[in-house]
């Protein structure tokens, strides 16, 4: 797995010894609250375990990520391309930033043109996408600060807090990121 090295943040490979980084949110409902129904709690350090195995074995139709800060190495989340579909050259990617002290400082943004790139110039794709709840406004602008595009919502496709939820489908092209460079 390749490290790609920002201004502030680097994304690296998952590590075992980023097991204690990710019990300290995995369980936090400030940081879970938008994630997939994966991380609903709670979850048991088996859980946890079981994940962080998945993510350090290396696949050809994934590629994860910790998100790192670029001088000291610490962690501050994940970036995860989950899926690529070779055929159609497109990834279907999610993040979290664990800490709320993290969160709005840029490293999503950064980390998300960092995987853009790779994405696009490394893996040749043609499109990434992602799903984000519409009632993230941070997430949204987040994603948009990255070139990522709103291209649709689907109703009620989640439940959180005893109600339903809009999510919304964003993607960024080949084409858009070549304009932002």
């Amino acid at each position: 797995m390749p490290r790609l090295i920002g201004q502030q943040v680097m994304l690296r490979e998952y590590q075992s010894e980023d097991f204690a980084c990710i019990r300290q949110w995995v369980n936090d409902a400030s940081a879970t609250r938008y994630l997939s129904t994966r991380f609903w709690a709670p979850q048991t350090t088996v859980d946890t375990q079981e994940f962080l195995s998945r993510m350090m074995q290396s696949s050809h139709n994934a590629y994860n990520f910790v998100i790192a800060d670029a001088k000291d190495g610490r962690y501050i989340g994940q970036l995860d391309m989950f899926r690529v579909d070779w055929r159609l050259r497109q990834g279907e990617i999610g993040m979290v930033i664990a800490s709320s002290e993290d969160r709005g400082r840029g490293f999503g943004t950064e980390a998300l043109r960092l995987l853009a790139r790779f994405a696009f110039e490394t893996l040749g794709l043609e499109r990434i996408e992602l799903e984000v709840h519409m009632d993230n406004a941070a997430a949204i602008r987040c994603y948009e600060k990255a070139g990522f595009v709103l291209e649709g919502i689907k109703r009620h496709a989640y439940y959180n807090d005893g109600a339903f939820s809009d999510l919304g489908m964003m993607s960024l092209l080949r084409q858009d990121w070549q304009s932002l460079s």
